[in-house]
C-alpha cells in the first residue's frame, strides 16, 4: 500500500497531542506544577500555556481543512492543567476522526490560506500541512519539552519520542 498524506500527517498530528499531554502529565507531579504554567524557555518567549495552545490550534486548523469540517477557533485562555488535557483530548477527538480519503483527497486542493496578518496565499493543504502548521506544532511541542526540562521537570528523550513510535509502530 502507498504512503499516503493521511499516512505521514494523522498519525504524526495524534502523537503530536498525546506527546504534550504526557509531558504535562509529568509536570503535575511536580512540587512546582502550578508555577510551571507560567514558565517560559526565555523572557521574550510564551509560557507553557502558551505552547498548549498553539499545538491545540494548529492541530484543529490543519485536521479541519484536511478533513473538510469547520474549524472550531480556540482562544488562548488556558489557566490550569486539567483545561490543557481537556482541549487536548477535544482535539485530538477530532483527529482521531478523520476519514483517510477525504484527507488524500482535500490534500491536493488548493485553498487561500492566512499566513500572516494581512497576508493569504492560495496552498494546497498538502503544502500547507507539511510546510507550516506541521512544523509549526512539532515547534510547540519541542518548546512544552524544553521548557519544562529547564524547570527540572524529569523528562527524557524517551517521553519525547515515544508518543510518536506508538503511533508508527505497533505494539510499543
Amino acid at each position: 500500500m502507498a504512503y499516503s498524506l493521511y499516512d505521514g500527517t494523522i498519525p504524526v498530528l495524534k502523537a503530536a497531542l498525546k506527546d504534550t499531554a504526557h509531558l504535562l502529565e509529568v509536570a503535575q507531579k511536580q512540587p512546582n506544577a502550578s508555577s510551571l504554567l507560567g514558565a517560559r524557555l526565555c523572557e521574550d518567549m510564551k509560557p507553557l500555556t502558551f505552547q498548549v495552545y498553539t499545538v491545540t490550534k494548529f492541530t484543529e486548523i490543519i485536521n479541519s481543512r484536511l478533513s473538510g469540517r469547520e474549524t472550531i477557533v480556540y482562544e488562548d485562555n488556558m489557566t490550569s492543567y486539567d483545561e490543557m488535557h481537556a482541549r487536548i483530548n477535544e482535539v485530538l477527538a477530532r483527529v482521531e476522526n478523520t476519514d483517510k480519503d477525504v484527507v488524500n483527497k482535500l490534500g491536493e486542493e488548493a485553498a487561500p490560506t492566512a499566513m500572516g496578518p494581512g497576508v493569504t496565499m492560495d496552498l494546497a493543504g498538502k503544502v500547507y500541512a507539511h510546510g507550516v502548521t506541521m512544523p509549526n506544532i512539532l515547534f510547540h511541542v519541542s518548546i512544552t519539552y524544553a521548557i519544562l526540562r529547564k524547570e527540572g521537570v524529569p523528562l527524557g528523550k524517551a517521553d519525547f519520542m515515544m508518543p510518536f513510535v506508538r503511533e508508527y509502530v505497533p505494539g510499543m
